[in-house]
């Protein structure tokens, strides 16, 4: 009974931060803007890099290095986040331009050794995956020439599915999650790096139900969100269809909303969490005192930036 509770709270998340995006769209610009530079490094790789000029060293190089600039942008739009759902819980008003200073003045520098950590294990997932076959339109392995088409396939990261790229894309997944539990830390707590990984490696442990539960419906939501332009896909190879370009530029416009709003499902989870586990302790600290029973998460109202209850100016016991 009581791990169906917890799978139920970690669903509660998930509909509160779809809720959140509701009432707050604000809330995914910085995501958005994020896509704006991450796409461009997508199709620089894919079609304008002739990797055969390089060694195998060189390669490795730009990979890593291009997989520094994704989780360094992650990490900034994410913390962008985190500071706007701050001055909703702190009871100011929404401001992009407070958030960015925020954002570069103390918390990018104070996540640099989370972000390197994050960027080599990022990496040696991706090279782990490029090992394993990629299936192409036609059954080949040869690369499409450069179109708007060809484009929005790659920016949706369409392929033929594989068992092993699936287990290799939910472990990058994961890591991702554990990161964005781990951002609030610093972000909300003005916590050092380590101190916000130790507390986000505690969160994960004690509530690891509603994480799994979290991590599974993000999924389930990703999927959902990205349907269209996968059955647009479909329909194209099946029907072997000719579609107008502007059809794929819709496809990209639509590509940019789905990736930003999957990301910030994923990231609005675990600061929810995060809230949570602030509220629930605070209530554990008041019941040692009295001398209560601990209270279970499940036992404590889950906190919302939607109520008047401003969560990050409360103080624990």
């Amino acid at each position: 009974m009581i791990v169906f509770q917890r799978i139920k709270s970690g669903m509660e998340l998930i509909k509160e931060s779809i809720r959140v995006f509701n009432h707050y769209p604000l809330l995914i610009v910085p995501l958005l803007i994020t896509w704006l530079i991450i796409a461009p490094l997508i199709l620089l790789l894919e079609y304008n890099i002739d990797w055969s000029i390089y060694t195998t060293a060189e390669s490795l190089l730009i990979v890593f290095l291009v997989i520094s600039a994704f989780t360094f942008l992650l990490t900034f739009s994410c913390s962008m986040l985190l500071e706007l759902i701050q001055q909703l819980e702190t009871g100011r008003r929404l401001s992009l331009s407070d958030a960015l200073i925020s954002t570069l003045g103390y918390n990018l520098a104070t996540a640099f050794p989370l972000i390197i950590v994050w960027t080599i294990i990022w990496f040696l997932l991706t090279v782990i995956q490029s090992s394993i076959p990629r299936k192409t339109r036609g059954g080949d392995n040869e690369n499409e020439s450069f179109s708007a088409e060809s484009a929005a396939r790659t920016l949706a990261g369409y392929q033929g599915y594989s068992v092993s790229r699936g287990y290799i894309e939910s472990l990058k997944k994961g890591v991702r999650m554990v990161v964005f539990l781990i951002l609030p830390g610093i972000a909300w707590e003005n916590m050092g790096s380590s101190d916000a990984t130790k507390r986000g490696f505690a969160i994960l442990k004690t509530h690891l139900v509603e994480f799994t539960t979290g991590f599974v419906l993000a999924e389930v939501i990703s999927i959902t969100v990205f349907l269209p332009v996968l059955l647009l896909f479909g329909i194209s190879d099946g029907a072997k269809l000719v579609l107008p370009g502007y059809v794929w530029i819709v496809a990209q416009l639509y590509i940019a909303f789905a990736w930003s709003y999957s990301i910030y499902i994923e990231q609005m989870f675990a600061a929810q969490l995060y809230l949570w586990n602030m509220r629930w302790e605070r209530e554990v600290a008041k019941a040692k005192v009295e001398g209560r029973p601990l209270p279970l998460l499940e036992d404590i109202a889950k906190p919302t930036v939607l109520d008047e209850v401003l969560e990050l100016t409360a103080r624990p016991i």
